[in-house]
């Protein structure tokens, strides 16, 4: 009986993985992909966990399953009625709970599609039989644990539930493991208690492939191991909200959400792994009309002065996406099935692209190699979600955007568009052919193929050829 294993290795780095793996540090790693495959592949925008899982569970960009990052602030709603539960939400805590309902109704997600699943450490679980929620009372436990600690525990507890899962009818295994990710941002993700991490993964790995052959399973098994997002250490933090009040703004933001029951706000501020944001505007007396670049230039003007920021994105006039940084400015725009850039004054990401239309494999193929692998194609899926900002702004490489409320201290962040958080590894234990760039929406399409089964989902990505 076929099956599929996803270990989804939260915060993994390429440049770590491949420095071990030519050191010989991770034997049963690389004796996997001897007999597989080890390709890069490019994440989402926001590249952070939570939004960066729709990709993997319902094969969608996050904009498009209305997603657009852990924080986010929804203009119309809180026009409405400033107290509806659909106004805001942090999943970083409590309203995590709320993680399946935000989703959009009309895609399925991989475990409505394939009932004989089982799920370890995620909370995209819409369509989950409770009994195959495999922690759902123990993850707060753990989580908080690991992230308040660093502890690295939950990845022991996660191996022992795939392991015993192993026996069961079970087609589709979900497993994520978090150790990398909350040590990276206690210490810095290249730290040698960080590194050694990477080592006791591939330990369990061994441990976890000797059980399949042991049970005669492994040939049937497809193992794909893959990464939400990179990390890249952080020296200094931006606060957001305190540029945002230095504006004349009074600004909403988590956790001092409690203000709006006597407070009333003009602005607000949503940061999503530390390294991107959400900025919304109240226009005039207005929350639910939209605000366009010209009207928060000032904002604008005065966030590209500073060192932490690295690209700031506004909707324009005509639909399209206005692009600055520090190197030049630029214009995307969604043309259906391509994408029109035209770069204004040089070009904010240096790409080397003449003004005109591309297709997405185009843009993943011309752009992947460069500090901005994808850019285009993630700030146009995020600008679909009717909850992004009226400001997206994404910091550069040693910054992010929290100082205040943020404990423990970050020493490492992702999210923001450069290829140190967008770049993941994309490993199997099977050839992967004719395919050498892949994006993580591809891992969807890829399983479901592998299963023969068939989905009514529109899909952003394209299956891998398995072999």
């Amino acid at each position: 009986m076929k099956k599929v294993i996803f270990l989804l290795l939260d915060g993994a780095r390429c440049d770590i993985l491949n420095t071990l793996l030519n050191k010989e540090e991770l034997p049963n790693l690389k004796n996997l992909i001897h007999d597989g495959s080890y390709i890069e592949a490019t994440s989402v925008f926001p590249s952070t966990t939570g939004p960066a899982y729709s990709p993997f569970l319902i094969g969608r960009f996050p904009g498009h399953v209305n997603l657009p990052g852990i924080r986010w602030f929804n203009k119309s709603s809180y026009s409405r009625n400033r107290f509806t539960s659909e106004s805001h939400r942090s999943y970083v805590g409590l309203e995590s709970r709320f993680f399946n309902q935000d989703l959009k109704k009309a895609y399925k997600t991989i475990f409505e599609l394939i009932p004989n699943s089982v799920s370890i450490f995620n909370e995209m679980t819409r369509g989950l039989d409770s009994t195959r929620d495999l922690t759902k009372y123990s993850k707060i436990f753990y989580k908080l644990s690991s992230h308040f600690m660093g502890s690295s525990s939950i990845d022991k507890v996660a191996f022992t539930k795939l392991e015993n899962s192993l026996n069961e009818n079970n087609l589709f295994h979900f497993c994520c493991l978090y150790g990398i990710d909350s040590k990276s941002h206690l210490i810095g993700s290249d730290s040698v208690e960080v590194v050694k991490l990477y080592k006791e993964f591939d330990t369990s790995l061994g441990k976890l492939i000797n059980k399949l052959k042991l049970s005669k399973s492994y040939n049937d098994t497809l193992i794909l191991i893959s990464s939400d997002h990179g990390h890249s250490n952080t020296s200094q933090h931006f606060d957001l909200v305190d540029f945002i009040q230095s504006k004349g703004k009074s600004v909403f933001y988590y956790p001092l959400i409690h203000q709006k029951i006597y407070k009333d706000f003009d602005a607000s501020v949503m940061v999503s792994g530390n390294s991107m944001a959400h900025i919304y505007l109240k226009n005039g007396d207005s929350w639910s009309q939209p605000y366009i670049q010209n009207d928060h230039s000032d904002i604008i003007d005065s966030l590209l002065l500073h060192d932490a920021i690295d690209i700031i994105l506004s909707k324009n006039l005509k639909g399209g996406i206005n692009i600055i940084s520090k190197n030049g400015k630029a214009i995307v725009r969604d043309e259906e099935s391509s994408i029109y850039y035209q770069p204004l004054e040089n070009d904010p990401f240096k790409y080397s692209l003449p003004e005109g239309y591309y297709t997405y494999n185009e843009i993943l193929e011309k752009t992947f190699n460069t500090n901005y692998p994808d850019s285009l194609t993630q700030i146009l899926q995020l600008f679909n979600s009717s909850r992004c900002g009226d400001i997206v702004v994404s910091a550069s490489p040693g910054w992010d955007l929290r100082d205040k409320f943020e404990y423990p201290e970050h020493k490492s962040s992702h999210g923001s568009l450069v290829a140190q958080h967008m770049k993941v590894p994309l490993i199997s234990n099977k050839k992967i052919g004719s395919k050498a760039l892949a994006r993580t929406v591809d891992i969807f399409p890829t399983v479901l193929d592998y299963l023969n089964i068939s989905s009514t989902n529109k899909i952003d990505g394209q299956s891998l050829n398995i072999y």
